[in-house]
């Protein structure tokens, strides 16, 4: 499947977040709408197929943004997108990595690990930590490993390696 590598992002913007807290507010994330990404640096390794960020990264789309130290995008060079470039825009994204901390925020809901993780095939997200924290209006998960199937809106919360469980802090809405 051909992809767009305006998708370079969708998934630290939708997949963390997106069945933590479907709340009236939700996550708008759209294909047609424009991603911008910044950077310190920007660097293309053609020969390895990786694009890479550096630097206080920042991603945006909409009211969603994604800051990070470094986001490494694997691409296919194979003969099924006719060896298309990063560059060019036809290059088919594999896997993406975000490193040196991990932080989503999109309207009132926030995500935070160490490394995110995203497969385009699977479409499975991984955000990963000694502490990951998903938060809204008020309402706190912890854990240290969360999974998210963006295809079905599956996701795992767990805790870490056996020391902790994974931990929700839900607080009463105000019915007034």
């Amino acid at each position: 499947m051909k992809r767009s590598w305006k998708f370079v992002v969708a998934w630290l913007l939708l997949g963390s977040t997106a069945t933590w807290a479907q709340s009236s507010s939700g996550l708008a994330l759209s294909s047609d709408k424009p991603v911008q990404i910044n950077g310190d640096t920007f660097e293309i390794l053609e020969d390895q197929a990786l694009a890479i960020f550096t630097g206080s990264v920042v991603v945006v789309q909409d009211d969603t943004v994604l800051r990070t130290s470094k986001l490494t995008i694997h691409y296919d060079q194979s003969g099924d997108n006719g060896g298309a470039s990063i560059s060019s825009g036809g290059a088919n994204i594999e896997r993406l990595v975000a490193t040196g901390g991990v932080n989503i925020q999109s309207g009132l809901q926030t995500a935070t690990g160490d490394v995110g993780t995203y497969d385009m095939k699977s479409e499975i997200m991984v955000l990963s930590g000694d502490r990951v924290t998903l938060s809204e209006d008020g309402t706190v998960a912890t854990g240290c490993k969360l999974t998210v199937t963006t295809a079905n809106n599956r996701a795992k919360l767990e805790g870490c390696s056996g020391s902790s469980r994974p931990t929700v802090l839900i607080q009463p809405r105000n019915s007034n």
